[in-house]
Order: structure tokens, then sequence, then C-alpha cells
């Protein structure tokens, strides 16, 4: 009778006993998911700081490459930039040593009425005022000299008239302050013409002009006897 007492008692702690292991077993299972969750978790974090690490050094690789690559085209570009800049060089020295020696002039008297020019008690300037041609620009109508632009050799010719026998007709040729060549007549009535031409080394800078004797004269009319000209044979 006893027996049968004590029987539901130890089946009802037995029953508590298994629940309390299973709750017991439970909460490890369940501590152990949340470590391995948290191991995972961890794992995947450090996993995109890698793939991150690798992406950038991905890039830079990338880059690095690029610039290799482009480094020979770079340098074959400035190669070929070179040749080019050196060739338009070449070229604008041949154009301004083409336009350098395209150099002659041809100018006369602008007499609109026969007259005499002078005499003067100095020496004066002669000054050639009506251009017929004048490539380069290297005569000055205005102050009558010719300036050479580069060095070389230039050929020189001018010619003289005179009319009456009161004074003789005379120029000479100078060059800078030197007194190169002279061309001189006198005539006891009448006109006469003289002249005179040179080839001469100027160098940049040189101004040659023609200049009238002190004491003597020249005679000009719309036929422009007077005449002065010059121009480039070649470049030194």
């Amino acid at each position: 009778m006893e027996m049968n007492r004590f029987f539901p008692v130890l089946l009802l702690v037995c029953t508590v006993s298994a629940a309390q292991l299973q709750e017991s077993e439970n909460d490890i299972i369940s501590n152990d998911i949340d470590a391995v969750l948290r191991e995972m978790g961890a794992w995947l974090a450090a996993l995109k700081v890698e793939v991150k690490h690798l992406q950038r050094d991905n890039e830079v690789a990338q880059e690095r490459q690029m610039i290799e690559l482009r480094q020979p085209q770079a340098a074959e570009l400035a190669t070929v930039q070179a040749k080019v800049d050196n060739a338009e060089n070449q070229v604008e020295a041949l154009k301004r040593e083409g336009e350098a020696k395209r150099l002659a002039f041809s100018a006369s008297f602008l007499a609109l009425t026969p007259g005499n020019f002078g005499p003067f008690n100095t020496h004066t300037t002669l000054v050639f005022r009506h251009v017929v041609t004048n490539v380069g620009n290297a005569y000055n109508p205005h102050t009558g000299l010719f300036t050479a632009p580069v060095r070389g050799a230039y050929h020189f010719e001018f010619y003289i008239y005179g009319h009456g026998s009161s004074n003789p007709t005379s120029a000479v040729l100078v060059k800078n302050r030197e007194q190169i060549f002279t061309a001189w007549t006198t005539q006891p009535e009448g006109g006469q013409k003289t002249s005179n031409g040179v080839t001469l080394l100027l160098n940049v800078g040189d101004v040659v002009f023609l200049r009238m004797w002190a004491n003597s004269r020249i005679h000009d009319n719309p036929d422009r006897h007077n005449t002065f000209s010059g121009h480039l044979l070649f470049t030194i």
C-alpha cells in the first residue's frame, strides 16, 4: 500500500528531472549556436576587409599596369612631337632665310619740274623718294638709308645727272661713315651723267647711302635721271 503511494511521487520527480535536463541541453545548444554565429560574423567582417584590400590592391595594380603601358606611348609621342617641332623650326628658318634673300630696291629723285638740287656748303645726304622697287623694305625713302637686315654680299649702283657749267656734279657712296666710291663729273655746257657701282660685304645693321659733295649739285626733272639701286647677292 505504501509502495503504491511512493511510485507516483517518484514518477513526478523523474519527469521534472528529465524536463530540467532537456531545458539545460537546449540552453547549451542555443549558446553554442550564438557562439558559432558570432564567430561567423567576425569571419565575414574580416573577409569583407580582406576583399576590400584585394580590390584596392587590384586597382593599384591596374593603374600601375596602365602607367607602364602608357610610358612607352608617352615616350614615343614625345619623340614624334620633338620631330614635328624640329621640322616646324626648320621650315620657319628656311622661310626666314628665303624672305631675307629677297632684298632689292630701286629709287629715284622725286622731281616734278626741272631744277637743280644744290649747291650747298656742306655734304648733303641724297634722299631718293620715288621708290620703284623695295622688296624687303630695307630702303627708307624718308631718310635715303639702306639698312642691311642680314649679313651678306650686296651690290649697289647709282647714277647722277648734272646740267649747266657753274658747279660740278658729284656723289659718294657711304657705308656707315666710310666713303666707298665716288661719281664725279663736270660739263662746260648742257647735261652730263656719271655713275658708279660697288659690291659690299655688310653685317646686320650696316647702312649704305649716297652723299652729295659740298659745293656741287645735281639736276633732275620728271624723266628721273638720278637713281639709286641695290640688292642682296647672297647671305654669308
